[in-house]
This record gives structure tokens, C-alpha cells and sequence, in this order.
């Protein structure tokens, strides 16, 4: 999924607010509004930023930046996110931290968070068991792991 994100003054963020009427939803705290289309979910703080989050979040943002030069939308500031992965070679040669959550701890039920630290010594072991994200594992894989 990707994301980009966009500084925009005042009296647009209510352009759009208008403009995606049919499309709000529920704001997150600290947000002018949220509004979720077929291409992106867009999400404009009170700070100016708008949120681009989604499938084609660029397509989105599009109808807001066209015809304006790159002053009205500075480069540092138009940018996509990171991916947040980090090299292979100082992921598989390095301690590491790290967490995750799973559920969301409103409507639907508790949230659950892991946090593990790797110490690089053990790593080529965490290698020979198969052990990787668990997002490039099947179900069975994972079972097969953690025994």
C-alpha cells in the first residue's frame, strides 16, 4: 500500500472537504476529515498535511496538485513513505528490535503486541530454522518454526 503525503493550506483542505462529502468517514483525533474513495483513503490533519493511503494514492493527490508549481508543494514535503525495511545486509548482520500488534483494542477485541531482540550472534541459527517475516511465510511454515 502506498502513501504519499501532501502540506496544503487551509481554505483547500475545506475544498476538499466538500469535494469528498459522499466519501467521509469517522476522523481520526487530530484530523479536518477522512474520506475514503476507490483510489486512496485521504486523511487531512489540522498541521495542513494530508494523508494519501492507498492503492494509487498518487492519482488522489493528483486532482490537488495539478497546475501548481513545486513552491506550492514543496519536494520534501510531496514525498512517498518508506517502506521501512531496512537493507538485507545490515538486516541479516545486525541486533535488532522489534514489535508488532495484531487486533485493534476498541470494538473488536483485545490487541495483542510481540516485541523480540535478536542478538546478531544468533542469527545464522534464526536463518537455518527458516525464521523471516512472517508476511513471506505460509500458515504451515510458521507452525513448523515456532516448535
Amino acid at each position: 500500500m502506498g502513501q504519499l503525503v501532501l502540506q496544503l493550506a487551509e481554505n483547500q483542505i475545506q475544498s476538499m472537504k466538500e469535494y469528498y462529502t459522499d466519501f467521509l468517514e469517522s476522523p481520526p483525533p487530530g484530523a479536518v476529515f477522512r474520506a475514503k474513495t476507490s483510489n486512496a483513503s485521504v486523511t487531512a490533519y489540522r498541521s495542513g498535511k494530508i494523508l494519501f493511503q492507498g492503492k494509487a494514492p498518487e492519482a488522489e493527490a493528483e486532482k490537488w496538485t495539478q497546475g501548481q508549481s513545486s513552491r506550492h508543494v514543496p519536494k520534501q514535503v510531496a514525498t512517498r513513505k518508506n517502506s521501512g525495511l531496512l537493507p538485507a545486509q545490515t538486516l541479516f548482520s545486525a541486533s535488532h528490535i522489534g514489535s508488532d500488534e495484531a487486533g485493534t483494542g476498541d470494538y473488536f477485541g483485545p490487541i495483542t503486541v510481540a516485541c523480540a531482540y535478536i542478538n546478531a550472534a544468533n542469527i545464522p541459527l534464526l536463518k537455518q530454522m527458516g525464521v523471516k517475516d512472517s508476511k513471506a511465510l505460509s500458515d504451515d511454515t510458521i507452525k513448523k518454526t515456532s516448535r
